[in-house]
Order: structure tokens, then sequence, then C-alpha cells
């Protein structure tokens, strides 16, 4: 059998981290024992609601959706989108120029990096962050410059990009994942001086646009940037109504930013399903009951999680928004990570695969039941008392 060896920009791409934890966490749920509670992950475990499923069984029964859809997405999706970012952001939206579909914004964040940087150029990421970010920068030939999240808040510490005098792209994500913060109005004006004095763009990466807590709607960088002089923002239908498995994604913003992850998403990609175009504009467009009763259940999550967890002497920094709990350990998160995984079977994520601001921490994903978290608190609990 012939052995063939990788292209060179497959080959710089890092090992996925998380490829051994999932192997060993599968191997640990075959053996006898408890049973294994993954929270390392964020899928969300709730249903996608009623009306947005049965919208769907409707498209797909209409024989127009069994043919090829075009590249430029639905005009009710894009005018779904435009309507949701006036009615939440306060923003006016062009739907046909300020707007683009993708499978997810895992590819629509692909798509604004590659398609903005060429090889050797700066790429600006947050630190701790989203690994597919570093993926795609690989993807891109790019040079990552870290830009630090400090605590308290895990705000950018831009001062860090002082001697930065060139970079395609600057990447930041609010509500954040892993650390659960929202972002402030500071921070977006401080993130557009900066792109403004080394000619970036501005990427905002808002999977977790719904889920703010204590009553706080999570801040659109659009809101901020409203003349979309140099923004693009990413968004999925994954978090906000359930919907991890559709995947459905959008950009907003920028024309120009637009345009470019059109014409890259038009080679690399191809068309999205007509009818899971036609439920997304039914979520977007529709009741938004059932959302903001999603965003209840994870504060109802992460009040049960952060109060148990810290009675149980773990030390946990409460987030105010998405659907994670970032916590600070003693040494080697990794190491910790596995010994949870034998001795609780509890599965969390170490916050290395974050970057070099997530070691000491690991993270937890508000995923499931509260008597499945009761019974996390009550393991994790246990383990802190034993060590």
């Amino acid at each position: 059998m012939a052995s063939f060896t990788p292209a060179a920009r497959v080959q710089v791409l890092p090992p996925n981290f998380w490829g051994a934890m999932d192997r060993e966490i599968a191997r640990l749920s075959l053996e006898p024992g408890a049973r294994m509670i993954d929270v390392s992950k964020g899928n969300p475990d709730l249903p996608t609601p009623e009306a947005i499923v049965g919208a769907m069984q409707a498209a797909v029964a209409d024989p127009a959706n069994h043919r090829y859809p075009s590249y430029a997405g639905r005009p009710a999706l894009r005018i779904a989108i435009a309507q949701r970012y006036r009615d939440d952001h306060g923003v006016d939206i062009d739907p046909d120029a300020g707007v683009a579909i993708f499978h997810g914004s895992h590819e629509g964040l692909m798509s604004a990096i590659i398609a903005l940087t060429d090889p050797g150029e700066n790429i600006v990421l947050p630190d701790p962050g989203y690994p597919m970010y570093t993926s795609a920068a690989g993807f891109a030939g790019g040079r990552i410059v870290p830009l630090p999240l400090a605590e308290p808040g895990y705000q950018p510490q831009f001062e860090a990009l002082d001697d930065l005098e060139r970079a395609s792209i600057l990447m930041l994500n609010y509500p954040n994942n892993p650390t659960g913060a929202l972002a402030t109005r500071e921070t977006f004006e401080g993130a557009l001086a900066v792109t403004e004095r080394i000619g970036a763009a501005f990427a905002h990466d808002f999977a977790y646009s719904s889920l703010g807590f204590g009553g706080r709607r999570p801040l659109s960088a659009l809101a901020v940037d409203t003349g979309l002089e140099r923004t693009v923002e990413l968004q999925t239908l994954s978090k906000t109504y359930s919907m991890a498995g559709w995947r459905i994604g959008f950009a907003a913003g920028n024309p120009s930013i637009i345009d470019a992850m059109k014409r890259y998403q038009a080679h690399a990609f191809s068309t999205m399903f007509g009818a899971s175009q036609d439920a997304a504009a039914a979520a977007l467009g529709g009741d938004q009951a059932a959302s903001l009763a999603l965003v209840e259940v994870y504060e109802r999550r992460r009040d049960l999680v952060v109060s148990g967890l810290r009675a149980g002497g773990w030390d946990v920094i409460e987030p105010e928004g998405s659907f994670f709990v970032w916590l600070r350990v003693p040494g080697d998160a990794v190491e910790l990570a596995a010994r949870l995984r034998e001795e609780a079977r509890v599965a969390v994520a170490p916050g290395d695969g974050f970057g070099e601001r997530g070691r000491g921490h690991i993270r937890l994903g508000l995923v499931q039941d509260d008597e499945t978290l009761m019974e996390l608190i009550e393991r994790m609990s246990a383990f802190a008392r034993r060590n």
C-alpha cells in the first residue's frame, strides 16, 4: 500500500488537541463503573423548538428545495438576519451586500481569515481563544500574534499590540469561549482603534449572541462600528435556537469583507440545502420566546454549578454569558482533567487547548440536565476533598 505525505499546508497544522481526549473518553465510557459525565464540549442538549422543526419538515416536502439553491443564500434568510440585527441591536444591515450564509459559523470563521490573509501576514488572535482560530491561521499561512485577555473580566490588553505595525485581521469572541466574559463597549472601541492603526479587519465571533445573564444582552460589535467601517460579525443558530446539528451560520457587516468571504466560499464550499435556509429564516423571523427561554435554562444551570462547585472547594469564575464555566485549578490542568476522567468519570476540557493563558484552568459545558449537573457537582466535590 502506498504511503502519501500530506501537503505542507496540512503538515503545519497543530495536532488536534481534543482528539486524544475524545478517544480516552470513549474508552472509559465502555468500562464498568459509573457512567461518564461529559461536559468537555459545547454541544447543546436541549431540543430545537417545535415551530422550527415544523418549518423544516414543511420545507423538506417542498420540491423546490430538492434542487441546487443559489450561492447567494435565500433572500428570506438574508432579510430575516437583517431584521434580527435591527430588532436586537439597532443596526441596519443591507441583506444583499452585507450578509453571507455558511454551513455553520465554523465555515464562516475559516472564510473570514483565509479570504483576508496572505501567507506571512500577521493575524491577531485572543489568548485564551477558540482553537479553530489557530487552525484557520495555519491554513492561511498567517503568523499568529497573541492578544492577551486579562483577568478580571477577560478583556483584551491592547497595549500588547503597541509594536505591531500591520495585520490582516484581528479576532475577538464575546460572550467568550472559554471564559464566559461579556464584552464592554470600550473593548470594541479599542479593537476598532487598533485595527484602523494596523490596517486590519475586525472579525467578531458572536456565536453566543443571545446568552447573556443577569438581564444583560450581549453587545454586538456592529452596534459600536455602526458605519460598518471595518467589522464583520459571525453568528450561528446553534446556541440561540439549539440547532447545533443543523449547521447554519452567517456573517454580517462590512460589504467588502462579506464580498471576499463569498468569493472564497463559492470555490471552497457548496450551497446550503434550501429547506435548512427556510427553517433558519423561520427561526430568526419568528417569535423569539423559545430562544429567551433557553437563556433562562442556561442561567439556572450556571447558578447551580457555580454555587455547587464553590461549596465543594473549586475556584470558579462566574460566567456573564455563554454556556461554559471556567475554573482555576492548581498545577497541570491536562493532568487534572485526566484524573477527573479516571477517578470521577467526569470529562472536562483542559484550558491548555485554548492557548498559553488557558493553562491552569479547566472548562465545563452547561449542556446536561439539572440532575446530571448535580451528580457532576457531587463527584467533583468528592474529588476535591480527596485531593
